[in-house]
């Protein structure tokens, strides 16, 4: 920062001018002296928000075209600071007559178009006895007599609107730092993410407003930035940095210019997506928690027929080991693990044929309850069904123990249908039965309009038979 005493006698003024052409910047500081100003100079915007922590000007005297933070930013925050909402603003640049509609917008207190240096000193005449007066927020452009608009210019400039309207409408904040690592330009999103309003965002280090397990990375990145060759930093997404209550995932480009540098950070907001990503990961987990308390074996596969999950019931079922299902094999590779263990009761030759045959009927869809009857004896009810995402879940019920009971109880069935149909001793049709034959007979000669006949056939001696073995003695 230069200061430039004020001449004697003369009414004292604070001015902060901000121009980086050295040749305007002297003769500006040459005239305003002479009117016995108190004069702080500033290259660039950052500069001149260094200035402002100590020195509250009357006049801020600004360019707008320039490196770092740019004198309309400069304006804008000059304006919506408390503390610096009096100071009378004058606008010096060669953009103001080609960008007239919309350089009113910054809502400075005097418009002055750059021409020749000798039009200087009446322009700063002009600045102070309008500051005198008490006249502000003049939309009008002085100095632009002689002038003539020019076409390229406005190219620019429209070109710098179009970047800058694209820059604050990005989802992602993006950060512009100087070779010092201080921040000149951060767009919208980058003041919503850190929650800092541009004021206090300008001149203030990224590093400021970030922690995280990686931090240390990023500060080894800006320790080293300034010997170039520095590949780009972007770091990780799994372990991601802080912002406040965000989660980002940082991005650093150093870009050189001239005999200088400049920083790009694009900070991406992965909050939201983190949030999910944790939930799913519970969910994840209480599935999987469930799906290993479940009785029944349960097998999820990809659309090409990968395994993706296998319950604990289902490894115990075929004694799948977990070093087989984590290399993701095909129900193929699955059926072929136990192809000699005495679980299929398919004939060597004839296993392929076997292989290709459940494959085929996976891959045509799902399929209703069926029973799989293992070599050994165990019976499995097996289903498939499709799944939205294209992929199958196979699923195993252990029905051994229900077959076997079945079987019992239709054992026991017939065994009761006997002893109530039969004579217990000689195992003979008994009277029950006889009945039962004979009005079923009867029913159906009724129905079908038939004749039907009963024949008795006397057996001799079997009353002794049946009072010798067939009575309680």
């Amino acid at each position: 920062m230069k200061v430039r005493q004020c001449s004697k006698g003369k009414s004292m003024y604070k001015v902060l001018i901000v121009e980086n052409n050295p040749t305007i910047t002297k003769l500006l500081s040459h005239f305003f002296q002479s009117e016995g100003c108190d004069i702080r100079l500033a290259d660039d915007g950052l500069q001149a928000m260094s200035v402002l922590e100590s020195f509250i000007p009357d006049i801020l005297f600004t360019d707008i075209i320039m490196p770092k933070i740019s004198g309309d930013v400069l304006c804008r925050i000059a304006r919506h600071t408390p503390k610096f909402k009096d100071i009378f603003i004058v606008i010096y640049s060669a953009i103001a007559y080609e960008d007239e509609k919309q350089i009113f917008e910054l809502e400075a207190d005097l418009y002055i178009a750059k021409g020749p240096s000798d039009t200087i000193r009446n322009h700063i005449r002009h600045v102070l006895d309008q500051f005198r007066s008490g006249k502000r927020r003049e939309d009008v452009i002085h100095g632009k007599e002689d002038l003539y608009p020019r076409s390229i210019t406005k190219e620019l400039l429209l070109s710098r609107r179009h970047h800058h309207v694209m820059l604050e409408n990005l989802a992602d904040a993006v950060i512009e730092m100087n070779s010092m690592g201080q921040i000149v330009q951060a767009n919208r999103a980058a003041q919503e993410l850190l929650s800092i309003d541009l004021t206090s965002l300008l001149s203030s280090r990224l590093t400021d407003h970030l922690t995280g397990t990686e931090f240390n990375l990023v500060e080894q990145w800006f320790a080293q930035v300034s010997t170039g060759g520095l590949p780009q930093f972007r770091s990780s997404y799994d372990s991601p940095l802080s912002a406040g209550k965000h989660q980002v995932v940082l991005k650093l480009v150093r870009i050189a210019e001239r005999d200088e540098f400049f920083i790009i950070a694009i900070l991406q907001d992965i909050t939201a997506h983190k949030v999910t990503e944790g939930k799913l990961v519970k969910t994840v987990h209480e599935f999987n928690a469930v799906m290993e308390s479940i009785g029944y074996g349960v097998l999820f596969m990809d659309s090409d027929l990968r395994a993706r999950i296998a319950n604990r019931a289902f490894r115990e079922m075929w004694g799948i080991p977990d070093k087989l299902l984590a290399r993701y094999p095909t129900f193929r590779d699955l059926l072929n693990f136990n192809r000699y263990n005495g679980i299929y009761d398919v004939p060597e030759e004839k296993f392929d044929k076997y292989l290709d045959q459940r494959e085929a009927a996976i891959i045509t869809g799902g399929s209703a309850p069926e029973e799989f009857h293992r070599k050994d004896g165990l019976v499995y009810q097996y289903q498939c069904v499709v799944l939205p995402d294209g992929g199958r879940m196979l699923t195993y019920f252990d029905i051994t123990k229900h077959k076997n009971t079945q079987a019992q109880l239709a054992e026991t069935l017939k065994e009761v249908h006997e002893l109530a149909n039969r004579d217990a001793l000689t195992g003979l049709p008994n009277l029950r039965m006889l009945q039962e034959r004979f009005f079923s007979t009867l029913s159906i000669s009724k129905r079908k309009d038939w004749k039907a006949a009963i024949m008795f056939i006397d057996l001799d001696g079997f009353k002794g038979v049946n009072d010798t073995y067939g009575h309680i003695a």
